[in-house]
């Protein structure tokens, strides 16, 4: 699935999502609420490899709409997921001292290596600088391949 998030204003920026059967979404997200955390699910589903998360969900044709809220309940991933990507923002953001994440996911039975963290870390620190020094109406691309 082809990923493009173009920057429409400093404040919104509209996902255009191409699947690898070709059928297309689009959706325009407030950026301060949004791209960060939509970042975050990326990197960590991508890199933990989980394809029933946010993206996977969207990669196999479910719609923005069936996906939005907390709630959701197409699938016990996707809850899993968003309990993970909570804690690793939090850390990216400086909320959260890295040292003690494993103690905010610790309820979950699910470990993730400092070296699965920082590299996540690291990957959402690339895209969040590209992505702020984006000029407006240009576009960042991802591609999903899980």
């Amino acid at each position: 699935m082809l990923i493009e998030i173009c920057k429409k204003t400093q404040y919104a920026c509209e996902y255009s999502i191409t699947r690898d059967d070709t059928t297309q979404e689009h959706f325009t997200l407030e950026t301060k609420t949004y791209f960060l955390h939509d970042i975050c699910h990326y990197v960590i589903e991508k890199q933990l490899q989980f394809n029933k998360g946010f993206w996977g969900m969207l990669s196999i044709g479910h719609s923005l709409q069936e996906l939005f809220g907390k709630e959701n309940p197409l699938t016990p991933e996707l809850r899993f997921i968003e309990q993970i990507v909570g804690p690793i923002q939090s850390v990216y953001a400086g909320h959260l001292p890295k040292q003690q994440f494993s103690q905010f996911i610790n309820h979950l039975n699910f470990e993730i290596s400092d070296l699965s963290l920082d590299n996540c870390l690291e990957e959402i620190a690339t895209i969040q600088n590209h992505w702020r020094n984006l000029e407006i109406g240009k576009s960042i691309t991802l591609t999903w391949t899980l």
